[in-house]
């Protein structure tokens, strides 16, 4: 598998949209996209795949879409070349690769995107090609690291999910430069982060289950973001203490112990 040709998709979309003004948009969206995915999404309905796309930054199905606008910015040519390139760099997994515009009520970021241990999913505005590169080596070493991991979803710990995002960007600064790493990495002193990991996480390092994690990643009663930037740095800390070699082959524990936030 590989970058899916979800432009046609679209098209067969706006076609039928076009065709059918009397059919609710909703169930068009439904059928023509969230019906083809099932094999991703596992026992799920097209009513459940829709809902967690469109969390995840799925154009609204009244929202009007430009395609033109994708096709201009190459999108499923540079993420196919880019994906080639990283597979074996990284020796990564192949998996289905879903591309589609996201919502226009997401104008902050342009972009979203979501890895699965078996697929992954883009949501693109207008981005430039070395944000577009970063974004999905964001999203493609995360499946390449829950491979390794081959934990389900609901398996996975507190420290694998900081380990992840802070592999993730530690990748992509060592790619792509720190350009393009995520703006809120340095929002924090080492000194408050040690003081939220040792008072905070270390005593929940152990819960399972990503949806269980969000507001430690997130923040909420927590800073914002502060479990992104403390996993950034453990991964980073890791990296200037031994090297960046073979750290998807690494536990999380050993990982951490390695790091600063032993």
């Amino acid at each position: 598998m590989s970058v899916i040709p979800t432009d046609e998709w679209l098209k067969e979309l706006i076609v039928s949209q076009r065709l059918n003004h009397s059919k609710n948009p909703e169930d068009l969206q439904r059928s023509i996209l969230c019906g083809r995915l099932g094999e991703i999404f596992i026992g799920g309905s097209p009513d459940e795949i829709q809902f967690e796309l469109q969390q995840q930054g799925l154009f609204k199905s009244h929202e009007k879409i430009d395609i033109n606008k994708l096709k201009k910015q190459k999108v499923w040519e540079v993420v196919q070349k880019e994906f080639i390139y990283l597979k074996e760099r990284w020796s990564g997994p192949n998996i289905p690769i879903y591309i589609f515009p996201i919502t226009q009520e997401q104008t902050i970021t342009n972009k979203n995107g979501v890895a699965y241990p078996n697929a992954m999913f883009l949501y693109i505005g207008e981005l430039e090609k070395q944000e577009l590169k970063a974004l999905f080596a964001h999203e493609y070493n995360h499946v390449c690291r829950l491979q390794y991991l081959n934990k389900s979803l609901d398996e996975v710990t507190m420290l694998d999910s900081l380990i992840l995002e802070g592999l993730a960007e530690c990748a992509v600064e060592e790619i792509y430069g720190d350009k393009w790493l995520a703006p809120w990495l340095g929002s924090y002193s080492v000194d408050k982060m040690l003081e939220i990991w040792k008072g905070h996480f270390l005593p929940q390092i152990n819960i399972q289950g990503l949806n269980n994690h969000a507001e430690f990643l997130y923040g909420g009663k927590l800073p914002q973001w502060i479990g992104y930037c403390i996993g950034y740095e453990i991964v980073r800390t890791y990296i200037k203490n031994h090297s960046s070699s073979n750290l998807h082959g690494k536990s999380s524990k050993e990982i951490l112990a390695g790091s600063d936030f032993s």
